[in-house]
């Protein structure tokens, strides 16, 4: 496993056990650099307090060497003697210390110091005998030793000193420093990785939701990224491409079920135009002879009218029926309204209900699916009739909105949806109809259907009084396609 896993390379488990891994070396690293901190500070210290030890003898052999100067006390031969060997062994236990610290050289002539002063002070009087003296050049030889001895121990004290306070802040550092960029780099890293992680499950989870809304946009992965979101982000785009197929049959079904709706009104619709050329035919059969030229084509041109009649109801019939590819292309509101209205006038009569038209002139056109936006209005027409009683009333208004949009409402005068079911109302498999005649699918498709074509819907009801959907879709503007 590579360091670069850390960056994207591989997967969010493999990330996890490095991560894991990394964090176990830092800590077994960090527990050996303190233990070989502790002991070389143990060292350190030992080592300080023999410093301090030689310092302390140097000065009280220099005590003695003072006292026996002045004449003061007694036994202070015998006395000095004991720290001159006491230094002695000091001196051979310390030299590679000192050395060291000093180095060689000065080293040589610390010990040299001692020899002299040792051999000097070797000639000492006993106190037994006062009648010799040192002469005066061995005195001041002895206190230039002596001096000697007390300065370079004091300098070594005072190195060991800094060594020890530097020691102090190197174990302070590793204690306090490393461990907090270890956890600094160990927060960032999960930080990171964590960001990584939620931004991406945050695109599915708001996929998903676009996904319950009718809308199939599969999520568009931006780094190459091999691990297991992004496995997930490709299952759920295979799945939103399967979805939005099944969609397109459930659309041809919901037209299938459209038509059945309105079945009847266009049985209706074909028998008149047809029992009109019944009609014609037999007068033109029975008369023939008995009428002259223009009235014989009186009764053929309405035949041929009526015929027409029949046939543009079922080319309107098959166009809706029909399975089309998705097709957006610029196109007039008014005339699939209009289109729209033709497939389910007839049926609306039957039932008495009144469908009045309010499309101003002159809208602009719109870019969209023309079969689509015509099950979208057919959705919401049935929708409506469905939900009055004989001798309701449906209004179908058009016309120019705020922001370059065209809004077009569809009301009805029935009963009004329930203020608690507004929110639900755009559900998939909602409905507020009866058990068995409603599936809630046709709102929900009718919602993804106008959001994938930039607009959006909306609801106003009021319980008693009837409600309004209100589609609002862009205006089409040329330079859209140039930038395209």
């Amino acid at each position: 496993m590579k360091l670069r896993c850390l960056i994207s390379k591989c997967t969010i488990r493999q990330r996890l056990i490095l991560l894991n891994y990394l964090a176990f070396t830092f800590i077994l690293m960090l527990i050996s650099l303190y233990s070989f901190q502790i002991v070389s500070l143990e060292n350190k210290l030992i080592t300080m307090e023999q410093f301090d030890d030689l310092l302390r003898d140097i000065l009280e052999l220099r005590r003695y060497e003072k006292d026996i100067l002045l004449g003061v006390g007694s036994d202070n031969v015998e006395n000095a003697g004991l720290y001159l060997d006491k230094i002695e062994e000091n001196i051979a236990v310390l030299g590679p210390k000192i050395t060291k610290l000093i180095g060689m050289e000065r080293y040589r002539q610390f010990r040299q110091h001692y020899l002299d002063y040792e051999k000097i002070f070797k000639h000492w009087p006993k106190e037994e005998d006062k009648s010799m003296v040192l002469a005066k050049s061995e005195s001041e030889v002895l206190r230039m030793h002596g001096k000697a001895l007390a300065d370079t121990a004091s300098e070594l004290v005072g190195i060991k000193r800094e060594n020890l306070s530097r020691g102090l802040r190197e174990l302070l550092f590793w204690y306090t420093f490393v461990p907090a960029a270890l956890v600094l780099g160990s927060v960032l890293t999960m930080y990171f990785q964590t960001r990584n992680v939620l931004n991406r499950l945050s695109s599915v989870q708001k996929a998903t939701a676009e996904l319950q809304k009718g809308n199939f946009t599969p999520i568009k992965e931006v780094q190459d990224e091999r691990d297991e979101i992004s496995e997930l982000i490709e299952g759920f785009n295979r799945m939103a491409v399967a979805l939005e197929e099944k969609q397109e049959e459930l659309l041809q079904s919901k037209k299938l079920a459209s038509i059945g709706t309105f079945s009847s009104g266009i049985a209706h619709e074909l028998n008149n135009p047809l029992n009109n050329i019944s009609l014609s035919t037999d007068t033109l059969l029975e008369e023939y002879d008995a009428l002259d030229r223009e009235e014989q084509m009186e009764i053929l041109e309405d035949i041929m009218a009526q015929t027409e009649r029949a046939s543009k109801i079922v080319k309107n019939l098959l166009d809706f029926s029909r399975v089309q590819p998705p097709e957006m292309q610029p196109l007039h509101l008014d005339y699939v309204l209009h289109k729209t209205v033709d497939l389910i006038d007839n049926e609306l009569r039957i039932h008495n209900i009144t469908l009045t038209k309010d499309i101003e002139d002159m809208l602009p056109r719109i870019k969209g699916d023309i079969n689509k936006l015509q099950q979208v209005f057919l959705n919401l027409l049935i929708n409506a009739e469905q939900a009055m009683d004989e001798n309701g009333s449906i209004t179908l208004r058009a016309r120019r909105a705020d922001n370059d949009m065209i809004r077009v409402d569809v009301t009805d005068t029935g009963p009004g949806i329930p203020p608690e079911a507004i929110d639900q109302i755009f559900d998939p498999f909602f409905t507020t109809k009866e058990a068995g005649k409603g599936t809630g699918l046709g709102l929900a498709i009718v919602y993804g259907i106008v959001k994938r074509h930039g607009g959006y819907i909306e609801v106003s009801s009021k319980q008693g009084k009837g409600t309004t959907f209100s589609v609002y879709l862009p205006c089409y503007r040329e330079e859209q396609d140039n930038k395209a």
